[in-house]
């Protein structure tokens, strides 16, 4: 498995050879019975409303951000802007830091991402967006030339954190650390 940081690389390492010649499930209780019976803790394993509801803004945040990034390194500008609100200002600065060293090597892509269906953890304040993402069709382009991969879906994922009422990006998860697989 290659890790996102490799895939970074082996598209640096490309241009440069291209160069020489990359809860409780919903439904009606039970009626009470006359005889009680002993209770015992229940495991929910359907989200509740408000799990759902903080999926879905997590859902929503993960697709802003990967639009931003997107965006970013289709245009070849390294303006981290559009990520300020959804990401913290480290992921955003990481962010620039990473496709600034694609610009300043005369890389930029064209496409995007194709994201699969994702897992999505939500636990009070934190959450996790694991997805399988695959960038073959999100090329990068040295020179006018494509510089395809053919990795197929690759494990990424993120960490958000609720701060006040809105999700934020907080950290990108290490490859080796995403529990699903692709």
């Amino acid at each position: 498995m290659l890790t996102r940081t490799r895939r970074y690389a082996a598209l640096s390492c490309t241009a440069a050879l291209v160069l020489v010649v990359a809860g409780c499930t919903p439904g009606s209780d039970p009626e009470p019975s006359s005889t009680p019976t002993p209770s015992t803790p229940s495991v929910s394993t359907s989200p509740t409303p408000d799990d759902a509801q903080a999926e879905a803004a997590v859902s929503d945040v993960v697709t802003r951000f990967v639009d931003a990034m997107v965006a970013m390194e289709n245009s070849g500008e390294v303006d981290p802007a559009p990520m300020y609100g959804i990401a913290s200002d480290d992921v955003a600065k990481a962010e620039s830091a990473r496709v600034k060293d694609l610009v300043d090597q005369g890389i930029h892509r064209e496409g995007r991402p194709t994201l699969g269906e994702p897992t999505i953890t939500v636990d009070g304040s934190t959450a996790r967006y694991e997805v399988c993402m695959d960038q073959d069709k999100w090329v990068g382009v040295y020179e006018h030339q494509k510089l395809g991969t053919n990795y197929g879906p690759l494990p990424t994922g993120w960490e958000l954190t609720l701060v006040g009422d809105a999700w934020t990006v907080t950290a990108t998860v290490p490859d080796a650390e995403v529990s699903i697989t692709c």
